[in-house]
């Protein structure tokens, strides 16, 4: 797995806070759809940094966080030292095809730029089911995706990306138990340094039926 997909040592850490800087839209754009409320208990898969949770999720009532970096839980956990003294919040290592939770333990659930990098997305989607409770929803972001009118060889090629479409990503929804699935897209935006253009991002959002 590329630095991108799974950030070790210096070299992640810095890649990880410049990831977090470059995010800012991605970021907000999430917020907004995810819009976690103070009774929410939050799961983020792939982290990174953190710096998304200690932005917009550190007023839920619990937060769990799970990336496949032992780098970027040290930093997150860092980052969001105070949550975890307070003990709301945990960071984990491990992966999301498998997790440790317990069922309907979550009301929400998010991957932002990650599902690129899931090796196993129909397995991963089926246990998000699992951990979500009825009702819960998740929200996957995609800045790069298959609706976006580019041709995105060298980033899957230099990332190890799998882009995704949205009729793509509806009939896997579907598969692992998801409804409600609505997809919209944001107006995308060009970062200054060469090569890195979103002008169409993607966010998914499913809801685990009541019932």
């Amino acid at each position: 797995m590329s630095q991108f997909g799974k950030p070790t040592g210096l070299f992640g850490r810095i890649l990880a806070r410049g990831m977090a800087w470059g995010h800012k839209d991605f970021y907000k754009n999430t917020a907004k759809v995810l819009n976690l409320k103070h009774d929410d208990k939050y799961l983020e898969i792939g982290f990174g940094s953190g710096l998304f949770i200690k932005k917009y999720a550190s007023h839920v009532a619990r937060i769990a966080g799970l990336d496949c970096s032992e780098e970027m839980v040290n930093l997150a956990s860092s980052i969001n030292k105070n949550l975890i003294k307070s003990g709301r919040a945990e960071f984990k290592q491990g992966d999301v095809s498998s997790m440790h939770w317990e069922n309907d333990e979550f009301s929400a659930v998010a991957g932002i730029e990650t599902f690129y990098f899931w090796n196993k997305p129909i397995a991963s989607l089926k246990e998000i089911h699992r951990v979500l409770a009825p009702g819960g929803r998740l929200v996957i972001e995609m800045a790069y995706n298959k609706d976006d009118g580019l041709d995105h060889t060298k980033h899957i090629k230099k990332m190890n990306l799998k882009l995704y479409s949205g009729n793509e990503m509806t009939k896997m929804l579907k598969e692992s138990g998801f409804s409600g699935i609505v997809i919209t897209y944001y107006k995308g935006f060009r970062i200054p340094f060469k090569g890195y253009v979103v002008p169409k991002g993607m966010i998914v959002k499913a809801i685990k039926k009541k019932g």
